[in-house]
């Protein structure tokens, strides 16, 4: 059988073809791993900037978003509420 038909081969060749496979996964998982943590800084960036936004505009108009979260947590409850009696029956 020869490597067109699926036999890998032993000897020197196979262990330096192996070498090269393992080294381009090495440099795939690097890329990846450094693209994963780039995506992650950015999303922590976003996050941060969502945040400190929301932070503003609660302290600019503090009542509204009270009224806001009272509302909120009002609608909660009651869905929560017809959730727990609609599991009784």
């Amino acid at each position: 059988m020869n490597a067109k038909n699926g036999d890998v081969g032993t000897g020197a060749g196979a262990s330096a073809n192996t070498e090269q496979v393992k080294e381009h996964l090495r440099a795939a998982k690097d890329a990846a791993a450094q693209a994963a943590r780039a995506r992650a800084a950015q999303a922590g960036d976003w996050a941060r900037t969502q945040f400190d936004d929301l932070q503003g505009r609660v302290e600019a108009r503090p009542f509204t978003a009270s009224a806001i979260a009272l509302g909120v947590g009002f609608l909660a409850g009651i869905l929560v509420m017809g959730l727990v009696r609609s599991g009784r029956r």
